[in-house]
């Protein structure tokens, strides 16, 4: 292992520009301003690390911000007995978390070279200074990324516990603003009531996804970007991808940015849902308004298919020839089909008797209007199912998860 902190090369313009390029990347740092970012940039120490080598990091001192700038690494975390209870396949331009001063725990983080590969490490008075008042800001994001990690370690000891191959429930609007993903997410966290760290929600909402930012997590990767890994790294890199909320329900964002769009085909969904079925008890996919590849791949397997209908006559035009769509030409029986009617205005132009007869199908549920409450929760950082499970959101969110259960015939 080489450092080459405080070279020249180490604190060339190029060099410089392309730290401050990862850092923007990075789910953390991505909100700093221009001047810390720099100031990290020019505090990043460099690392080399040859293939078959090993570093070990521990909780007491070192480093507390490691990216992979080049090469593959493999991260492990081990407990106090020395048992490894977690490992990632990291590429160029992850982060690497580290377990540094986190509630009192004892962990070991090793890397190992799968290739000669080169790291960017921040200590602890690197980071202070470089980010000034800014700091805490930074600190809440990487003690949240570790608390995802644990919640990571224990979802894999409850699913290695109970394979099985997990039915899919699909959530479909032809209108943006309708709610679906609120209700996606809502609906996610009470499955997880009965299913603890066993209910996956995949986020398919093009071209901007918003589950992750609604469960106040912090996303790290996506379906789109491990698609970039070594084919036999995809498996790993996938559930690696995967952020678990404290309701015990995760979430694995499709894309990060609209440029990924285009590597979500049809050939890429079925091979992740092939995946992870084994992996969770239910499965959610959050299609937003989508119809594109990707969509219609899930719609396909889909045993519970959720339309969310707002009452407007635009919307109903849409949903009665999305129905149709689904009917004749994608073969979807209607017993498959779960109608919404999610009112977001406190005085709809529609009722709901006017609404099932434009549709010629009866509400599954209806949700009544609830004022701010999901956009005050989401600004709280909580989900309105947990901040307040008495509101019209939390208790339709509620009976629909009882709803996709008895479709799916689950038990509670």
């Amino acid at each position: 292992m080489a450092a080459n902190a405080g070279s020249t090369a180490d604190q060339a313009p190029s060099a410089l520009q392309l730290r401050v390029r990862m850092l923007e990347m990075s789910s953390v740092f991505a909100d700093l301003s221009d001047g810390a970012l720099r100031a990290l940039a020019r505090r990043m120490r460099v690392v080399g690390l040859p293939a078959s080598d090993k570093l070990k990091l521990g909780t007491e001192h070192g480093d507390v911000v490691v990216f992979l700038a080049s090469g593959l690494v493999e991260q492990s975390l081990t407990d106090a007995s020395g048992r490894v209870i977690l490992t990632r396949r990291r590429l160029p331009g992850d982060l690497l978390i580290l377990p540094v001063h986190r509630a009192g725990d004892r962990f070991i983080t090793g890397i190992d070279g799968l290739s000669n590969a080169v790291l960017l490490t921040l200590d602890r008075d690197s980071l202070i200074e470089g980010l000034g008042p800014e700091v805490e800001k930074a600190a809440a994001a990487l003690d949240q990324l570790w608390a995802q990690e644990l919640a990571a370690v224990e979802a894999a000891e409850v699913q290695v516990s109970s394979r099985t191959h997990a039915p899919i429930a699909a959530f479909f609007s032809t209108k943006g603003g309708s709610g679906v993903t609120t209700l996606a997410v809502n609906a996610s966290a009470a499955l997880a009531k009965t299913y603890p760290r066993q209910v996956l929600l995949i986020d398919l909402s093009a071209p901007f996804g918003h589950a992750a930012l609604f469960s106040d997590l912090i996303a790290t990767g996506s379906i789109a970007s491990a698609a970039k890994a070594a084919p036999a790294d995809f498996d790993t890199v996938l559930r690696q991808h995967i952020v678990y909320h404290r309701s015990g329900m995760g979430v694995l964002p499709g894309t990060l940015r609209p440029e990924e769009v285009d590597l979500m085909t049809g050939e890429l969904t079925g091979r992740v849902l092939d995946i992870i079925v084994s992996w969770q008890r239910v499965i959610v996919v959050d299609l937003g308004t989508s119809l594109a590849e990707a969509a219609l791949a899930v719609i396909e397997r889909a045993e519970c298919l959720v339309v969310v209908v707002p009452p407007e006559i635009a919307a109903m035009t849409d949903a009665r020839r999305s129905l149709a769509v689904f009917r004749d030409i994608m073969n979807v029986p209607d017993n498959r089909i779960e109608l919404v009617l999610n009112q977001r205005v406190p005085h709809p132009p529609l009722e709901r008797a006017a609404i099932e007869g434009i549709l010629g199908r009866k509400m599954s549920v209806t949700i009544g209007f609830d004022d701010s409450r999901p956009e005050d929760a989401t600004l709280a950082g909580g989900l309105v199912l947990q901040r307040d499970s008495s509101s019209l959101v939390a208790r339709g969110a509620t009976e629909l998860a009882r709803v996709i259960m008895a479709n799916l015939k689950l038990s509670g």
